[in-house]
C-alpha cells in the first residue's frame, strides 16, 4: 500500500510540472502511472469497508460498483486524500465514473489538493471524463480552497482546448479571478498559451481586468521578445494583436 503514497504524489507533481510549462501537459506521464496503478493489487485506499469499491474502480466492474453503492461510503477518501471519483480517473475507467455518478457519489467532494473531480477532469487527457461529469449534471465551476480556482484554470493552464470549450459551453464563469486576482487571460498569457487566451477574448473575457499587482494580461503575454518565438507562438501573438485592435483596446 506505501507504494502508492509516492505513485500519486509524483503523478500530481509531474502534472503541475507540465501544466506549467509553455506546453500541454503530455498524456505519457499520466498513462504510464495509471498503468502502474492499475496492473498492481495494492490500492491507496486502507479501509476494508471500503477496499471492495475501489478494486472494482479499479477494474471498471460497473455491475459491482451499484452493488457495493448503497453499503460503501461514496465520500471515503484515500491517500493523499483521494477520493473515489478521482480514482476512478487515476485507473483510466470513465465507465466506473459514470456509475459512482449514478450512484449518488459527491462530485462537489474536495480531494487531492483541495480540489474536486472536475478540476483533475479538466486537465488530464482524454477529455472523456470531464464529457462524463457535465453529461451527469455534476458541478464543475467549484472554487478551491486551495488558491481560488475553478476547474477552467486548470483546463487552460494545462493547454486543454476540448475541455476548455466544454467548459464554455456549459457556461462556467469566465470572468472569475483566483485568490491572486488572476483572470483565465492571466493565466492563459502566463502558460504562453496564445490559441486559449484568444478564444476567452471572443468569449467576453475582459481584456482590461487587472491581477492583484494591478497588470493585466498583457504584461505576461508580450513579455517574451517576439524574435525568440517559433512560428506559432508569433501567429498567436498576431491573432491576439488583431483582436485587440478590432476591440479598441490599446497594446500596452
Amino acid at each position: 500500500m506505501r507504494r502508492h503514497v509516492p505513485a500519486l504524489a509524483a503523478l500530481a507533481t509531474s502534472l503541475l510540472m507540465a501544466s506549467c510549462a509553455a506546453g500541454p501537459v503530455g498524456a505519457k506521464e499520466k498513462t504510464g502511472m495509471s498503468a502502474t496503478m492499475k496492473d498492481s493489487s495494492r490500492i491507496p485506499f486502507h479501509d476494508p469497508a471500503i477496499v471492495p469499491m475501489a478494486q472494482a474502480i479499479q477494474h471498471g466492474d460497473v455491475a459491482r460498483i451499484r452493488a457495493l453503492a448503497a453499503s460503501t461510503d461514496l465520500a471515503a477518501h484515500g491517500e493523499d486524500n483521494v477520493t473515489l471519483l478521482e480514482w476512478a480517473i487515476w485507473t483510466e475507467q470513465p465507465e466506473a465514473l459514470a456509475a459512482l455518478l449514478e450512484s449518488g457519489a459527491d462530485a462537489r467532494l474536495l480531494g487531492m489538493d483541495q480540489e474536486t473531480v472536475a478540476h483533475m477532469a479538466a486537465m488530464v487527457e482524454p477529455p472523456e471524463y470531464l464529457r462524463v461529469l457535465i453529461a451527469h449534471k455534476a458541478p464543475v465551476d467549484i472554487v478551491s480552497p486551495r488558491g481560488g480556482r475553478t476547474p477552467v484554470f486548470s483546463a487552460v493552464q494545462s493547454g486543454r482546448a476540448p475541455q476548455l470549450e466544454m467548459l464554455i459551453e456549459a457556461g462556467v464563469d469566465l470572468n472569475r479571478k483566483d485568490s491572486m486576482g488572476n483572470t483565465l487571460l492571466h493565466e492563459a498569457a502566463s502558460a504562453n498559451n496564445g490559441k486559449a487566451l484568444l478564444r476567452l477574448l471572443e468569449a467576453g473575457v475582459d481584456p482590461r481586468a487587472v491581477n492583484a499587482q494591478g497588470v493585466t494580461f498583457q504584461r505576461y503575454f508580450f513579455m517574451t521578445r517576439e524574435r525568440l518565438l517559433n512560428a506559432q507562438g508569433k501567429q498567436e501573438r498576431a491573432a491576439v494583436e488583431a483582436w485587440l485592435t478590432q476591440h479598441g483596446v490599446a497594446r500596452e
